[in-house]
């Protein structure tokens, strides 16, 4: 089943994955992106829109005619820096999506943000140990934002991922919520090309799976 897709952030080192295989898999796309100079993708069922995640009038107008979204933008891991920029890009993000009768979300995370269904294991109890002393302000947004999507009326899906890397594509991932063994290293673009997968499937449909090789 072919959708029209939105994507934020299709210029970053996931979102340019997950636009190449939404295009692949025959998708209709507009990327929203804040420099569109550094989309080298072309193609005819590609739109590109220039705006800001702070913009919810761009957003909203984005948003009109799409059947599902995928959020691409990631929250900033240098923690001085973090000023919930995303956590309000998500609330205009919500917004947009409500107003114009859009459900399905992809959206991003890390082991951090713990999820119903989480079996005690490395996983899903090191990372947000961790995450606590090294990034606590990222690690709160994260937290923020997925308690938003969570409460929000989408039919939402959050891929959390550790170690993404600039390595090959493999299309051999594997999920795990702390019950399965699974390499935290993972390649961008496996990454990508799985949230694009969630588009037709609702399999981990309001669920958080932890992928991995």
């Amino acid at each position: 089943m072919n959708m029209k897709v939105l994507i934020f952030g299709a210029t970053g080192g996931i979102g340019k994955w997950a636009l190449k295989h939404a295009l692949e898999k025959g998708h209709e796309v507009t990327a929203y992106v804040r420099n569109p100079s550094k989309l080298k993708e072309q193609h005819e069922r590609l739109r590109v829109i220039k705006g800001e995640i702070s913009d919810l009038t761009a957003m909203t107008d984005a948003m009109q005619g799409q059947e599902a979204v995928i959020w691409c933008v990631g929250v900033n891991m240098n923690d001085k820096l973090v000023k919930d920029d995303e956590l309000r890009g998500h609330e205009n993000l919500l917004k947009a999506m409500k107003a114009n009768g859009v459900r399905r979300l992809i959206d991003w995370a890390t082991p951090s943000v713990k999820a119903k269904g989480d079996h005690w294991s490395f996983i899903t109890l090191v990372p947000p140990f961790m995450a606590s002393f090294l990034f606590p302000n990222g690690k709160r947004e994260l937290k923020a934002i997925a308690n938003l999507i969570e409460k929000s009326e989408t039919d939402w899906t959050i891929v959390r991922f550790l170690a993404p890397k600039d390595t090959p594509y493999t299309g051999n991932v594997r999920v795990t919520f702390g019950d399965k063994h699974v390499n935290f290293k993972i390649s961008r673009e496996d990454i990508g090309a799985f949230m694009v997968q969630q588009l037709t499937s609702d399999e981990y449909l309001h669920k958080m799976p932890i992928i991995g090789s």
